[in-house]
């Protein structure tokens, strides 16, 4: 499901970012574009100027002069005077130029005449001159693929009108637009695969956490049906004996063991119930100011017999004469640490000890449970405060379901603290719970 889901993202994410690179591909070109037909104006300017400027004086006008003028064979330069072409334009200019010629001037005579708009002439805006020596006009010039920049210039020399007709050709810069259109074409079919292949990371980094709750969900629906499977397997099968022989002497035996199952659970459904708080709106606190040193007193006179019950030692240690004054939730605070003490009492063996401490820390005020027994392999130890992990499988049979750390942990981090775990020395577990929010003695 979430790959087909990744794939139509990743092509919805690569569409939606080619078409904006398209778009600036785009504006690029045509600022390029724009900037390349201004550097070819500029010289065809120049180059024209030249062309006048040298005709007016009469300087240098020879064979020589007209080739370089031109530049190249793709340009043209027409000279009459009085409407006679010049001896050097009949010489120096090939019949094809010569008819590229006529068509210029007849395209000027009708714009001149009748303002076709389907004229292949175009007017280029405030460039036209006029004086008194001399009248210049500068236009482009369309004949089927080729464009020109052409000057009609005219000016009188010794009374003979001498009129100047200068084509320069585009077909370089033309030639350097399609290269360009193609490289950046090129350009943006390329950048499509690293597009897509970008899209396809992004969208799998934004889906992995949908993965992941997926993933939980899965584990979550397996671990219930099996936690729940149990309790209702002996529900039915002491129901059943009842049934069957009711008044019997396994009746209080039965009676006793659905009460068990029944508070078993109970508590796996608040373990639930607590744990879907959290994902929701995360836990309710009601902060007030309280005394750890009297919470873990309590705390301590209840467990006591439960853990002499067991064979076990239980210890409180409290560092100093002061109550441990903290701005804190004590209900959220007694579950935490009932979650740890129970752990402990659970896995510690008979004849060890476990042991409840309250000291400070800076700013902090820490509580640790300590317990020596079985202990926690270093391998194992990043993964028990995640929510429905079991380190020992045994853990099902003892009424554990791997929810109490994950608990504790969102308990601890509320009050601005971080849970951590470490081996006691002589083996066992030292769990340290600390509290940010404690004024200072």
């Amino acid at each position: 499901m979430f790959q087909k889901a990744r794939r139509k993202l990743s092509v919805i994410c690569c569409f939606t970012m080619a078409w904006i690179v398209l778009i600036i591909v785009l504006c690029c070109l045509h600022v390029s574009e724009k900037n390349m037909y201004g550097q070819v104006k500029a010289l065809f300017f120049l180059q024209a100027n030249t062309i006048s400027s040298d005709l007016y004086a009469s300087k240098n006008i020879s064979i020589e002069w007209y080739m370089r003028s031109t530049g190249n064979a793709q340009n043209a330069l027409s000279i009459e005077t009085g409407g006679v072409p010049s001896t050097l334009t009949s010489v120096a200019l090939p019949q094809e130029k010569q008819a590229l010629i006529q068509d210029v001037k007849k395209a000027i005579h009708l714009a001149a005449n009748q303002g076709e708009v389907s004229s292949p002439i175009k007017n280029i805006p405030g460039t036209g001159t006029v004086s008194s020596k001399m009248e210049q006009d500068f236009f482009e010039y369309t004949s089927g693929k080729e464009r020109f920049l052409v000057m009609d210039a005219r000016f009188f020399e010794k009374e003979r009108e001498v009129d100047v007709l200068y084509l320069y050709s585009l077909g370089s810069f033309l030639q350097d637009v399609r290269t360009q259109r193609l490289w950046f074409g090129f350009i943006w079919l390329a950048s499509i695969l690293g597009l897509y292949l970008f899209s396809y990371l992004f969208t799998s980094h934004v889906l992995q956490p949908l993965i992941q709750n997926d993933e939980r969900q899965k584990q979550f629906i397996a671990f219930a049906s099996h936690e729940l499977r149990s309790p209702l397997a002996v529900f039915r099968t002491g129901l059943s004996l009842l049934k069957n022989n009711p008044g019997t002497e396994k009746s209080q035996r039965i009676f006793s063991l659905l009460g068990n199952e029944m508070s078993r659970m109970e508590r796996f459904v608040q373990d639930l119930l607590c744990l879907a708080s959290m994902e929701l709106a995360g836990l309710q606190f009601q902060a007030q100011e309280a005394s750890l040193a009297e919470l873990l007193q309590s705390i301590y006179e209840r467990y006591a017999p439960l853990a002499a019950q067991r064979q076990l030692s239980l210890t409180l240690s409290i560092e100093g004469q002061e109550g441990y004054p903290c701005l804190c939730d004590p209900q959220r605070i007694e579950q935490a640490v009932v979650i740890l003490l129970d752990n402990a009492l659970s896995y510690t063996p008979a004849g060890q000890q476990v042991t409840l401490r309250l000291f400070r820390l800076r700013a902090k005020c820490c509580i640790q449970v300590i317990d020596t027994g079985i202990g926690i392999p270093d391998a194992e130890k990043g993964n028990i405060f995640g929510r429905f992990y079991r380190a020992d499988p045994s853990r099902s049979q003892k009424g554990h379901f791997g929810l109490g750390l994950s608990i504790a942990k969102e308990i601890c981090r509320a009050h601005g603290g971080r849970i951590s775990v470490c081996d006691t020395d002589g083996g066992g577990s030292t769990f340290t719970f600390p509290i940010h929010h404690a004024p200072g003695p």
